[in-house]
């Protein structure tokens, strides 16, 4: 097993990963504390990974995890696009769904966002998934789309008590 944090210049993060095994791929991700140069390519390349199905799907929260801790502002555009197209695929992973809507409520947002929270939330998803959704709109209620999207789930059943709370404090 080679690590990636590899002082030979030529090796980087972009051409040693995909050639790791599962397991040594896992612990590449979990060892990182910063997105590796060039940032622009491997934030690329973490996102297709996230976006992966066909991937496993611990490598996926784990790709989502590196890109809401250390991704750079200027990747943000294509980050969101992302992982919005992965929060609108039908069969998505209940995990990796979790994943991606944790790593939304580490970033700025837009009312995009926002609304896809609200969408999951009023729509029959599991339940772990509406919840990381309703957290999202929490972490980012000084949003104005939030506190509209609060306010519309003053009603909701699961949600009711817990919009009221957030609207009062």
């Amino acid at each position: 097993y080679m690590s990636i944090q590899t002082d030979d210049e030529g090796k980087t993060f972009l051409s040693i990963f995909p050639t790791l095994s599962y397991e040594d791929r896992l612990v590449s991700l979990r060892e990182l504390t910063a997105i590796p140069q060039p940032v622009e390519d491997t934030t690329a390349l973490l996102l297709q990974l996230a976006q992966q199905s066909s991937e496993e799907d611990l490598l996926r929260i784990e790709a989502l995890k590196v890109i809401g801790l250390y991704a750079d502002q200027s990747q943000q555009p294509m980050i969101m696009r992302g992982i919005r197209e992965l929060l609108c695929k039908p069969d998505e992973d209940d995990d990796v769904q979790n994943a991606a809507l944790q790593t939304l409520a580490w970033m700025p947002c837009s009312e995009a966002e926002l609304r896809l929270a609200l969408d999951i939330i009023c729509s029959d998803t599991y339940i772990l998934v509406k919840g990381a959704a309703f957290a999202l709109l929490r972490a980012h209620k000084a949003h104005p789309f939030a506190q509209h999207a609060l306010k519309q789930l003053l009603q909701h059943e699961e949600f009711g008590a817990s919009a009221q709370r957030e609207l009062s404090t």
